[in-house]
């Protein structure tokens, strides 16, 4: 086991989001930060079930802003 899936389930038994998740190798953030792993998980869910329903559906008329991973880079594009 390598140790940085060590670190990964250390944090997950301690129920905290694994950093790996929330940074990619050059230290940039990657993902929304959460205090709880439950959070965390609850706010992937609630974006999936929103990107799903905008890709299996029409567009909607209004957007759960936060539910983007760059919410800067959505309305920039908008505009």
């Amino acid at each position: 086991m390598s140790p940085e899936i060590a670190i990964c389930i250390k944090f997950i038994f301690d129920l905290r989001v694994p950093t790996m998740w929330l940074l990619d190798p050059s230290g940039a953030e990657i993902a929304w930060l959460s205090p709880t792993l439950s959070g965390w998980l609850g706010s992937l869910q609630n974006r999936y079930f929103g990107l799903s329903n905008w890709l299996a559906k029409d567009r909607p008329i209004s957007f759960w802003l936060t539910g983007f991973f760059n919410p800067q880079g959505f309305l920039t594009s908008v505009n």
